[in-house]
């Protein structure tokens, strides 16, 4: 029996009932092959799930641009609704599920952070967590590179953001959080998000708990000791001086959660990828290592610097391609709207994936190859990607907000792990696990050769 069902008047097409037991993979929490399957199998646009979990899946850039390229003023999809499975992290009031004017008011509250002078500032925060980092790793011993990177850039967030006060607590603030995001990274289909006695929510609500705690401490003291440090904390207490009370403190608790949760949950998945890129792809480790020693010689790392390394920035643009830390981004449909000869009706879930989109042959020649040199717009035969084919910080009026800085980071992260270290992988192949942020499963283990002193500027 084929699993594909015939389009028809107000059904779309997917696999039916029965049909979804070939996909038991992704309802467990492995959606890659499934989402590429589903692609290949039902076109740009299908049907997936049962019951409360029921999404339409749109694949391609056009869908990416439908969807990225709505209008806040009058919009056609909004947010929340499929974003709560992000609540028991960032909160109720954060940004990211946030939609219409509070997520307009919300967004400026901590835009100024995200400005790019200010971004240049952090690039010495960042190359002194990394140099901290490797400075710890032993020589001819082995390290898992990915909780130790997570480690550094929940660091570098902190420290940036939010001041060296906070950052004492940086390591419960991981520890709590990492509860957290375990939980809202499993299956949708698999997920209980009901506060009972010996639940994985109940864990992750109370470990949030606990971080909000901090947070809380911590406005407490900046009210009472009202020196301005120029961070997004102190940013947030001004713009909301003059609506004090328990709300305004919720809203200000969980834009510094959420912003601490974002700024490297995401960011620490790139970096880990980008290790394992760097080292499993052959040449591209020495290229971007000669390309450092060449820009930057002997000295500290500048922003100059980095805005200088080319090939390094090709690669960062095709780890971001390959290795996108999302894979799957929704969106609630406020009206019916046509796509890809279908109706969608009005309140439909829809997602759109950039795992697929990074890896359709019509949009990328050779996508499951790792190029960085097919971001070079001086080679032969070069073709600039189509609009929305590469969307790993989204687009439009809800585009990542901390894009600039992600880039600049994963920049840094890897020019100084090229210079410092040689390194080679100790395990098999790194396979991707998460749904709503594609972790290396098992780490990413490495061998140590050497490590070499940081540079002091």
């Amino acid at each position: 029996m084929s699993l594909r069902t015939a389009p028809s008047p107000g059904r779309l097409p997917g696999p039916s009932l029965a049909g979804h037991a070939r996909y038991l993979p992704a309802l467990l929490g492995s959606p890659y092959q499934a989402l590429l399957d589903l692609h290949r199998r039902y076109g740009p646009l299908c049907q997936f799930g049962f019951a409360g979990q029921r999404y339409v899946l749109m694949f391609g850039a056009e869908a990416n641009q439908l969807l990225l390229t709505d209008s806040p003023a009058r919009p056609r999809f909004l947010s929340r609704d499929v974003l709560t499975l992000l609540i028991p992290v960032v909160g109720s009031c954060a940004m990211v599920v946030s939609d219409g004017e509070d997520h307009r008011r919300r967004r400026a509250l901590v835009r100024p952070a995200f400005a790019r002078k200010r971004i240049e500032g952090y690039v010495p925060t960042m190359v002194d967590e990394i140099d901290r980092m490797i400075s710890g790793w032993p020589a001819g011993g082995t390290v898992d590179a990915f909780p130790e990177i997570r480690s550094c850039i929940r660091r570098i967030a902190i420290r940036s953001l939010f001041g060296d006060r906070l950052q004492q607590h940086t390591d419960d603030i991981g520890r709590e959080l990492e509860t957290a995001l375990r939980y809202i990274n499993r299956s949708p289909f698999l997920r209980f998000d009901h506060d009972l006695p010996g639940t994985a929510f109940r864990r992750a609500k109370a470990a949030r708990d606990r971080v909000d705690s901090l947070v809380r401490a911590e406005i407490a003291k900046r009210r009472a000791e009202p020196d301005d440090r120029g961070d997004v904390l102190d940013a947030l207490l001004d713009a909301c001086e003059h609506a004090r009370g328990e709300y305004a403190d919720l809203e200000i608790r969980d834009q510094v959660i959420s912003l601490i949760a974002s700024g490297y949950d995401s960011s620490s998945a790139a970096a880990g990828w980008a290790v394992y890129a760097l080292l499993s792809h052959p040449g591209v480790y020495e290229r971007v290592r000669a390309e450092v020693a060449e820009v930057a010689g002997g000295g500290a790392l500048t922003v100059e610097h980095l805005d200088a390394m080319k090939y390094t920035g090709w690669t960062v643009s095709e780890i971001l391609r390959l290795y996108t830390p999302g894979v799957l981004t929704g969106r609630t449909a406020v009206e019916s709207f046509e796509f890809a000869g279908h109706v969608v009706p009005r309140g439909a879930r829809v997602l759109y994936s950039q795992y697929v989109t990074h890896r359709m042959p019509e949009l990328w020649p050779e996508p499951e190859e790792f190029r960085p040199e097919r971001w070079d717009p001086d080679a032969p035969g070069y073709r600039e990607p189509p609009p929305y084919s590469w969307v790993p910080f989204g687009g439009g009026y809800r585009k990542c907000i901390g894009y600039a800085f992600a880039e600049l980071e994963l920049r840094a992260m890897m020019a100084e792990l090229v210079r410092r270290t040689d390194l080679e992988l100790a395990g098999p192949p790194v396979r991707p696990t998460g749904v709503a942020t594609m972790w290396p499963r098992g780490g990413v283990p490495v061998r140590v050769r050497s490590v070499r002193p940081a540079v002091r500027a």
